[in-house]
């Protein structure tokens, strides 16, 4: 259908809707948008082929299976719209409010360009209000009606309930990114605190269950007018940092502001280097060693001595910090390995698993523990923490007594000789070439100026998976190095005892000895 349709119907120099293009990267975005115009209706919208295949639901969706909602197809809108959130003019074409009530990512149940051609298009939902399996059905257009009928339905899963527990969309009838309701929205409210007027389907007394809702979800600590959350300048909130999920540049500001305490003692005193995306994961990334003009205030710059210049570097000493980094779309953060105070001597060396392809994870999580045991026998005590990606880091605390090459030697033994005992299954040549069938042991991350990914940070990769530090007796192949993620890594921490790196900061070792009897196994 592509969007000339949607184009056709609209004027953009008066309506706040997005113009968009057709997009080029494939993405399963989704979202659903309720709809105040000449009816309160629900815009379902399902991201297929770089458009947004849209279906207006004039009930909205139900979670009981035995009721068959009735879904028109309206035109194509483009991937950009599933952001939108306001006001359309009262005389363009759809005049009224729109508020983002649900959004994330739906994955086809089958091959879903045949699904949609033939008229029955199943899927499971990942958002943020509705999950598990639906179907869309289309059925036979009547009358003059020259719309596609079709029908959205609940499967029967987990996630389905029957219509007496309630109707969700009196259950949850704010917006998933602002916390505002529809009133809100149409008079210019920066949250969902009352103007004085009756609410529309504000939240009944008796509230549905919910499943995998992430952390502070409404919006109420954002301050529109000001454009900062938690007192930090924030801009365009809104901004879809990760496409295939939904998540804003306000719900990245979230998640490190409530993870702050976890991961600051991992940043401090230490220079670090970001991979930033401004405009989100599918657009264009880049490695930032040195902060340009315009860099966030709340971020401390130090100049570093290099090779043949001196050169600013950054520094993170608070949540502010962290915020901001939020702010610049810095998708990973990578700290070195010393601190500011003495950058020559490190204070933890780095082992990076990184398995090539054809690699069971089972062998990684079997290595990992094998690396452990090597490294006690040599009077070692290590640490494990995922990658956010395919492999895994053991860190090792040390004291500041070594030079970076001493450290960096002492790595690259150490890995020659797990690479001499079974050189079908490990390698320490980067060249891809080698990796299919092995894992690359990595100790050039041992040198001053090289970094690694901090412990909570996140990833640019499709999804917004998280580098997060485990116990010994957690890592088993049940658990893969990409499982975390900011929405789901914070109910990890709130259930735990104890930080799983306890001690970490305590342990006092030198490498003198184990270098000493590591040189005998050569």
């Amino acid at each position: 259908m592509g969007l000339r349709e949607y184009k056709r119907k609209r004027h953009f120099d008066r309506t706040p809707e997005p113009a968009g293009e057709e997009g080029k990267r494939a993405g399963w975005s989704y979202c659903i948008q309720k709809h105040d115009a000449s009816h309160l209706h629900y815009d379902f919208r399902l991201e297929l082929d770089g458009v947004l295949k849209s279906w207006a639901v004039p009930k909205g969706p139900s979670l009981d299976p035995s009721i068959k909602r009735l879904a028109m197809q309206v035109e194509d809108h483009p991937v950009d719209y599933g952001s939108f959130e306001g006001t359309i003019p009262e005389g363009e074409y759809g005049g009224g409010t729109v508020m983002l009530w649900d959004r994330g990512h739906w994955e086809p149940v089958g091959d879903p360009h045949q699904g949609y051609e033939n008229g029955k298009l199943k899927f499971t939902l990942h958002g943020e209000k509705l999950h598990g399996g639906w179907t869309l059905v289309r059925t036979h257009s009547a009358g003059r009606d020259t719309r596609q009928r079709w029908l959205l339905i609940k499967e029967r899963d987990g996630d389905a309930q029957p219509s007496s527990a309630g109707d969700i969309l009196d259950a949850e009838p704010l917006s998933v990114t602002t916390g505002r309701d529809l009133d809100e929205i149409a008079a210019g409210k920066s949250n969902g605190k009352s103007n004085g007027k009756p609410k529309r389907g504000r939240a009944a007394t008796k509230k549905m269950p919910r499943k995998e809702r992430t952390p502070n979800e409404n919006a109420e600590d954002y301050d529109v007018r000001a454009e900062q959350f938690a007192g930090v300048r924030l801009t365009s909130p809104d901004k879809v940092l990760y496409p295939a999920q939904g998540v804003t540049k306000l719900e990245l500001a979230r998640y490190y502001r409530d993870i702050a305490e976890w991961m600051l003692p991992h940043l401090e005193d230490r220079l670090i280097v970001l991979v930033r995306c401004p405009e989100g994961r599918e657009k264009a990334c880049f490695y930032q060693k040195h902060p340009p003009a315009g860099t966030p205030d709340t971020l401390r710059q130090m100049l570093v001595r290099e090779e043949s210049k001196t050169s600013p570097y950054l520094i993170v000493e608070n949540a502010d910090g962290l915020i901001s980094l939020a702010q610049i779309g810095a998708l990973e953060i990578h700290a070195w390995g010393s601190r500011i105070d003495n950058l020559d001597k490190p204070d933890r060396l780095i082992f990076d698993l990184d398995p090539g392809p054809g690699v069971p994870w089972k062998l990684v999580v079997q290595t990992a523990h094998q690396t452990r045991q090597f490294l006690g026998d040599l009077g070692l005590e290590s640490f494990v923490k995922t990658t956010g990606g395919k492999g895994l880091h053991l860190v090792l605390p040390i004291e500041r007594r070594h030079s970076w090459q001493e450290v960096k030697d002492f790595c690259k033994l150490i890995a020659d000789l797990i690479v001499k005992v079974d050189p079908d299954h490990y390698t320490t040549n980067m060249s891809k070439a080698v990796r299919p069938g092995r894992i690359y042991i990595d100790y050039l991350r041992n040198d001053r100026g090289a970094t690694s990914i901090a412990p909570y940070s996140t990833r640019a990769k499709d999804a917004p998976t998280v580098s997060v530090p485990l116990t010994w007796e957690e890592l088993t192949p049940k658990l893969r190095s990409d499982h975390y993620t900011i929405q789901n890594l914070p109910r990890r921490l709130a259930s735990l005892k104890d930080d799983p790196w306890k001690g970490f900061t305590s342990v006092r070792q030198s490498l003198s000895s184990a270098i000493r009897k590591a040189r005998t196994l050569v």
